[in-house]
């Protein structure tokens, strides 16, 4: 099976450089990630320089300036990045308030998504899912879910019936993010099923958050907990999950 996490922060100054990245990819036997820019960072020239360096290994989504026309997105384009990361209610400060959207969806790149629950619910996003329909766009967090969520999980089912937009994925993280005892997490939340059950192993993908998870489960855990999870499922949805499905939209060479 080709393991592909869809969720990795590097860098030269807030997080770790690429190497310590792939050593954690080695060990846990991961084939490719997708560099995620981190917050507050438009300057993309390093996931640049790592995706020519590794151009099998990596995928890379962008941040750019609020004030960008979709100039910067299709320069950032042309040299290899094949998404952009704008949150839920995200507008551009310019004439066209969706002139990132409009210029994600002419190039068809990936929409990298960072959310909580009410901004998945609310009337910006819902304009964003109506008005690009053929673009892809990927929940990440498993849509904000949290360890404080209890029983009936109402809102959390509301934001699952967003399922309906084709178009639309959803990543799942390493456990620890919205388990609220430690590993080995003894008590496991549904939300992990339900997400599977109401997108589709097709529609759904592992992201580990690395480095943050190293402060909580550590990398390898974060792979083997859902694995073996979800080894109920069968090989091929294993398979869309941890892998498949990245592979189906993020542009990676064959």
């Amino acid at each position: 099976m080709i393991i592909v996490d869809t969720h990795c922060h590097t860098g030269t100054s807030k997080y770790e450089p690429i190497e310590s990245l792939l050593f954690h990819m080695e060990q846990a036997n991961v084939s490719k990630a997708v560099l995620i820019q981190h917050a507050g960072n438009t300057d993309n020239r390093y996931h640049i320089q790592c995706l020519r360096s590794s151009p099998n290994r990596f995928a890379a989504a962008m941040i750019v300036e609020a004030n960008d026309t979709g100039e910067k997105i299709h320069l950032w384009a042309e040299q290899g990045i094949m998404g952009i990361r704008l949150r839920a209610d995200s507008r551009a400060d310019t004439a066209d308030p969706l002139a990132h959207w409009r210029a994600a969806d002419k190039l068809n790149l990936v929409v990298s998504v960072p959310c909580s629950i009410s901004t998945l619910l609310g009337n910006e996003f819902s304009q964003i899912l109506n008005t690009f329909q053929d673009l892809k766009i990927v929940i990440e967090h498993l849509g904000g879910a949290n360890h404080s969520m209890k029983p009936p999980y109402q809102e959390f089912k509301t934001m699952l019936e967003l399922s309906r937009y084709p178009n639309l994925l959803i990543k799942l993280p390493g456990f620890g993010e919205f388990c609220q005892l430690p590993y080995p997490f003894t008590d496991i939340p549904p939300m992990a099923r339900m997400v599977v059950e109401a997108f589709s192993p097709q529609r759904v993908m592992w992201g580990s958050d690395y480095p943050p998870v190293s402060t909580r489960e550590g990398y390898n855990h974060s792979l083997e907990f859902p694995l073996d999870y979800f080894s109920d499922l069968s090989a091929e949805d294993q398979e869309w999950i941890f892998g498949r499905t990245a592979l189906s939209i993020w542009g990676f060479s064959k």
